[in-house]
């Protein structure tokens, strides 16, 4: 066994000879699986469901709970999250006895890179996390675009939820030429102002649905038009793309073949 520091964590954190793992968030799953690391995974969330193995695995949980009885039976010697909403779910493992290691939120879609390489590193398989990341360079390198169109982005959460500055979304679609209308805005994830983005008139809007939801485009038309965007360029030149959960809110390698297929769908009617 070896221990690493981990800086979010503030702690050591135990590298076992013969890993258990259990994967509490989408992102971690996926590089997990691309590494060569899934022979150690043992359970996951109730959101991982890439790769397709995922979802034949116990699960054991959400981003902010477990089910403990389910945890326990596992008995993990390793538990993977990560920082932002999973914070006080981590804290709430250690407490508990559990070595836990968080990965970090990523702020650009390098921060990505950076995961890939952490948990390669982890796991002894950095050779491994340099091709994966390899891979997604190329990917990159395939669909940068620096013809410009403003984009406002939307995630369900509960509620509406967009992106500012800070978020490896902003930074992914400002690569395929989507300008955030909220760029400038120094926050992460917040309510969007309805009248902000009708002032912004973006050329394109992207709305991800949330988990268990569904919404065609009509209904969501009809959204848009009580909240008075009828008007919207986007809206009038039905330039909305409706993605599927956890597409561009997922954080991981899965998340440049996904920008890809959006690339390509939006430049086929650029």
């Amino acid at each position: 066994m070896i221990r690493l520091f981990n800086d979010l964590l503030g702690d050591y954190v135990d590298i076992p000879d013969q890993l258990k793992i259990v994967s509490l968030a989408p992102s971690n799953t996926d590089i997990l699986y691309h590494i060569g690391a899934w022979k150690h995974v043992y359970g996951v969330s109730v959101f991982c469901n890439y790769p397709p193995e995922a979802r034949s695995l116990p699960r054991v949980g959400s981003y902010t709970n477990v089910i403990y009885s389910k945890l326990y039976e596992i008995n993990p010697n390793l538990i993977l999250t990560t920082s932002g909403v999973q914070r006080k779910l981590t804290q709430e493992l250690k407490s508990r006895g559990f070595n836990v290691c968080p990965t970090l939120l990523p702020t650009s879609f390098y921060g990505i890179f950076e995961n890939i390489t952490f948990l390669g590193t982890l796991l002894n398989l950095v050779e491994n996390a340099y091709k994966v990341i390899d891979r997604c360079t190329r990917i990159l390198g395939e669909i940068k675009n620096e013809t410009f169109m403003t984009v406002y982005f939307e995630v369900n959460l509960g509620s509406p939820i967009t992106i500012g500055s800070g978020t490896y979304i902003s930074s992914a679609l400002y690569h395929i030429g989507l300008k955030n209308i909220f760029i400038d805005t120094q926050k992460s994830y917040f309510e969007p102002s309805f009248p902000e983005v009708a002032k912004a008139d973006p050329d394109i809007i992207i709305y991800e649905v949330g988990y268990n939801e569904k919404k065609d485009y009509e209904e969501l038309v009809e959204i848009f038009r009580k909240r008075g965007w009828s008007r919207l360029k986007a809206v009038r030149n039905k330039r909305i793309y409706i993605l599927p959960p956890d597409t561009l809110t997922h954080y991981g390698p899965l998340l440049f073949d996904n920008l890809k297929k959006l690339y390509e769908e939006i430049i086929e009617e650029w």
